[in-house]
This record gives C-alpha cells, structure tokens and sequence, in this order.
C-alpha cells in the first residue's frame, strides 16, 4: 500500500498549481517571434515545471507499506543418540516415526511449517539413533537462535531426558513454548557400583592419600 503525505496541509497544492499558472502566464503572455503552437508548449511545460518545483517545498513523503505474511513454524527437536535406541525397540522406534510424521502432517494442514531437526541443528532426513553425544540445551537454543525474528510456534523435544554434554535445560530460561515427548523406561537405573574401594584407615588433615576401587554395573547413559 502506498500513501502520499505531506508535512503542510494538502490544501497547499492548488495554491502551488494557482502559483504556477500565473507565473507562466506572466511569462508568455506577450507575443513572441515563435508561433502560438510553441507558446502554448512552453506554457505547458513551465506550469508544470513550477507546480513539480513548488509541490517539493511542501515536503511530500511516499510512504510505502508492504504486508508480509509468514506462516507459524513448529520445530521437532528429535534425540537421535544411541541411548534412546537402548531403550526401545526397533518396533517402538518405528510407531514413534510414524507418529511423528503424523503429527506433522496434521500440523501442516492446520497451517504450519514443520521441520524436523536433530540436537545439533541440523534438518532430520532419517532418524539412526546413532548420535554418541546429547546436549539438550545447546539444541533448544540452537532453535532459538535459527529462529530469531521468525514466527516460531514452539518447539517439541522428542527424548529420552539423558544429557552427557552442556548444562541441564531445566535450569536455562527459554523464552520459546518446549512441549516434551519422553522415551524410554521412567524407572532410575544404576549406571556404575563402586565396590572394593580400597584406602588407608587412618588420614590426618591436610595429608594426600591414595585410594582406588573398582566399577561394575550397567551402562545406561551414552
């Protein structure tokens, strides 16, 4: 949409035509060696040439207005480590595929854009599960960042709530909607034991002293 304003009144501009009419015709009013064809040119072109001159000391501005409209973005974060490939099965990893693209392509016809990404920010084509890393706030802000300035809906984390790598999301404000899909068993399990811990009974302040043991268990976490 375009608009013309003006910093004077907009009344000004038959004042300005008024202006050019009479000082064109000032000037050729009198006869002159060229013919009545020619003056009538000439008047012409001065008239517009002083209203042009006169209209530009009003100060007009072209305001120019341009709607642009962007469609609402959801972002599935998705976990593609190997933890979350130890906690379900093939099967489940299947459902949870497909619903996923589901739920995509119900988003879709409501209007929105979806993608699809991974924690390290890059567009999921296929989920492998065999990422060995997870750092769940460097992926949520990872989003933000891409985001910024766009029409960001939210974002839906799709994981198994393990992170071996940066700070815990729980504790980093996010200024963005983050639903939650979680995967995987909710009972705690033990990732290590440490059994026949070895050391000297007796230890005075301030003194180093050697200790060793030995680790067994199961290895939950990536």
């Amino acid at each position: 949409m375009q608009r013309l304003l003006f910093e004077s009144s907009p009344l000004l501009i038959f004042l300005c035509a008024a202006v050019a009419i009479g000082y064109a015709f000032i000037l050729y009013r009198s006869k002159h060696t060229w013919s009545k064809r020619i003056n009538q040119i000439l008047f012409g072109l001065r008239t517009a040439l002083v209203f042009f001159l006169a209209i530009l000391l009003l100060g007009p501005v072209l305001k120019l207005i341009t709607n642009q409209f962007e469609k609402p973005n959801w972002v599935f974060l998705i976990d593609s480590s190997s933890s979350v490939a130890e906690v379900i099965d093939s099967t489940a990893r299947l459902q949870l595929v497909n619903q996923i693209n589901n739920a995509r392509t119900s988003l879709q016809k409501q209007g929105y854009d979806v993608e699809l990404k991974d924690l390290q920010g890059n567009e999921l084509k296929e989920i492998d599960y065999t990422a060995k890393t997870s750092d769940l706030n460097k992926g949520i802000q990872n989003v933000i960042q891409e985001y910024e300035g766009r029409n960001l809906a939210g974002i839906i984390l799709v994981s198994d709530g393990i992170y071996n790598s940066g700070l815990s999301p729980l504790y980093t404000p996010v200024r963005m909607p983050v639903f939650s899909v979680g995967l995987g068993d909710t009972l705690a399990r033990v990732d290590l034991i440490l059994k026949n811990v070895a050391y000297n009974k007796i230890a005075y302040q301030g003194n180093k002293f050697p200790i060793s043991g030995a680790g067994v268990g199961t290895r939950h976490a990536k």
